[in-house]
Formats: structure tokens, sequence, C-alpha cells
């Protein structure tokens, strides 16, 4: 499965340049996301981290191995994506793809070992209930300042429509219950509801079918 890292018409492909600044648009789109709180609470005083590193390693990922886009370059909303074969994440991809300092942060804060664990599980799921060629929808959020204005509709639209000329089905998971029904309005079908355990977390597997 290739990818040329071209975003779909209407939206603007990001890079490397743009990490920091996507990255502090979605830290205030999850700021009350669970599994980033879980991660990044410092378990003596269970007081939230800024998120803004991790995610700036998962859009690391996305930009070496898959695509992210952008809404505009006011970056209102931001997407990434990866292809089934570019995931789950191996740590040699990770450390060909981020930082060496976001690395080391995370590690000294703990938070790499939190997130180990729980994606263990979100891997697991995902590789049984996805065993075939799809895309998956890593990370999307649309600043607060913008949303309910159909942002997250013109940042997802145009990839639906390149994945459907592919005839490719897509998964996506998430951890808020309120977020099914928005993905089930782009097309997603609910497949499973599990807790991760250990952290009291929810999470919703939805998949969204080849056309």
């Amino acid at each position: 499965m290739s990818h040329d890292n071209i975003a779909p018409a209407n939206l603007v492909a990001l890079d490397k340049r743009h990490v920091k600044a996507a990255a502090a648009v979605l830290a205030r789109a999850f700021q009350d996301d669970p599994l980033l709180g879980y991660a990044l609470s410092d378990r003596s005083e269970m007081k939230r981290g800024d998120p803004s590193p991790l995610i700036e390693y998962i859009l690391s990922y996305c930009i070496r191995y898959g695509e992210v886009h952008a809404t505009s370059t006011n970056l209102e909303g931001v997407a990434g994506w990866l292809t089934s074969d570019s995931y789950p994440m191996t740590p040699w991809k990770v450390i060909r793809s981020v930082p060496p300092s976001v690395i080391l942060g995370l590690s000294r804060g703990g938070v790499t070992s939190r997130m180990r664990k729980a994606g263990a599980c979100l891997d697991a799921t995902h590789a049984r209930l996805a065993p075939f060629r799809h895309w998956f929808l890593q990370i999307v959020g649309v600043d607060p300042r913008f949303q309910g204005k159909d942002c997250a509709g013109r940042l997802l639209r145009p990839m639906f429509s390149r994945i459907d000329e592919e005839r490719l089905p897509c998964y996506v998971e998430t951890l808020d219950e309120k977020n099914v029904r928005l993905y089930e309005h782009f097309g997603f079908e609910l497949l499973d509801e599990s807790e991760i355990p250990g952290t009291g977390i929810c999470s919703w597997s939805m998949l969204r079918k080849a056309r």
C-alpha cells in the first residue's frame, strides 16, 4: 500500500516544520482526553502534564510513515493517518521519526511506560478487528475555537473520498463515547467496546467499510 504525502484537494499537507504548531492545536482539542490524562498524570500527585510532547511524538511518526493534514494553513483542525503496513509503531521506526528530545522527555516522565501498557491493549484489539489492508485514522482534532463549524467534516471527507477510490476500509478508535455518533455520521460502524485494563478507560473501535 503506497502513499505520496500529498494532501487531498482543499487540505494542507503538514511536515515536520509544522509539528509543534499542530501539536498545540491538538493539545487544546484533547484537553479532556482520558488516555492522555492517564499517560501524563504524575502518579504521586495525579497532576496532568502538558500533552504537546506526546502529540508531537504521534504526529512525527505519522508524517514519516503516513500523512498529516490540516484544514488550512491556520490549522483549525489536524488529522494524522497511517496505512496498516506502518502500524503498530515499532521502536526502530519511532527512533527514525521522532526527535530524540521528545523521546527522552517522555521517557523521563514515565509517560512512555504508561502509554506502552495502554497502547499494547489498543494494538491487540486493532490487530484482531482489522487483520486486513486498511487506513488508520490515528489522531484527529479541531481547535476548540473552531468546533461546531464543520471543520471535522472538511478535514475528513476529502480523505474518505480518496480511501473510497482505493476501495479500502478505514479503522478508528475513540476513548470518548460522544465521538461514536460522530464517526457513525461518517459511515463507521461500531465493532467493539472494551476497557483498557488497569486504566478504567473504555475504548470504542470502529470500521468504515470499503466502498
